[in-house]
């Protein structure tokens, strides 16, 4: 049984590691009995389909790098929006999720129209970014995420967010965080955020299995549920 990870921007959105979520990803559906096939796509593929997939990945990047890749999606938007109306299980993390709104102001004023997912418009600040750590809760889990922050994204008559930052050590914004559509989740964590939150990982791995009809395999990653544990008391 075979198990397909379509990896959008994967040289160029890569900006902190994010490739370790489709490698951790790719290892824990092995362990669930998948064979595991990844398909890279970048701004210099002429054609994205999205049928067929069990998920759908993308990481962040630099302002510029982010608004590239938002206006090369954009092309193929229609069938990115029957994949998220379809439960199509997708990650955006970091500053990727920008991408999902109505538009995008980058630091030098152009308006970049977004895939339109959700409601709201972009703007990139030009003289702060927003950076630290952070502990973040959502509807649905029973534990908090945590990780680092560090974008210039000001998101503004917005209240369709899917996750609230309960704890902050640095220089963040707001008490909100991200979104979420059917099986989309947009969190702005970066690097690899579900090494980070393990339970993260499980989750979008029981998605896959619900939806295959297969049976989810409990699996005790040991080291990485010891990191999460000592990285969520030093954070609270």
């Amino acid at each position: 049984m075979k198990a397909k990870i379509l990896y959008l921007y994967y040289d160029f959105l890569n900006l902190y590691g994010d490739n370790g979520n489709v490698r951790i990803l790719e290892k824990r559906l092995k362990d669930q009995g998948f064979e595991v096939e990844i398909v890279r796509k970048t701004v210099t593929d002429d054609d994205i389909t999205f049928e067929g997939f069990d998920l759908i990945y993308c990481g962040s990047g630099t302002e510029s790098r982010r608004a590239a890749a938002t206006a090369h999606l954009k092309r193929f938007e229609k069938g990115f929006a029957e994949a998220v109306s379809s439960g199509t299980p997708i990650l955006f993390t970091g500053n990727s999720w920008g991408m999902l709104g109505k538009s995008i102001t980058t630091l030098t004023g152009e308006k970049i129209e977004g895939l339109g997912i959700f409601d709201f418009e972009l703007r990139e600040e030009i003289k702060k970014r927003f950076t630290g750590d952070a502990v973040e809760t959502a509807d649905g889990f029973d534990r908090s995420f945590i990780g680092f922050i560090n974008n210039c994204d000001v998101i503004e008559g917005f209240d369709g967010y899917a996750f609230k930052i309960t704890k902050t050590i640095g220089q963040i914004q707001g008490s909100s965080d991200g979104v979420r559509k059917e099986n989309l989740y947009g969190i702005s964590l970066i690097g690899p955020v579900l090494v980070k939150n393990p339970f993260f990982a499980d989750h979008i791995v029981k998605l896959i299995t619900e939806r295959r009809n297969t049976e989810f395999k409990a699996v005790y990653y040991k080291y990485e549920e010891r990191g999460y544990e000592m990285t969520l008391r030093a954070l609270t």
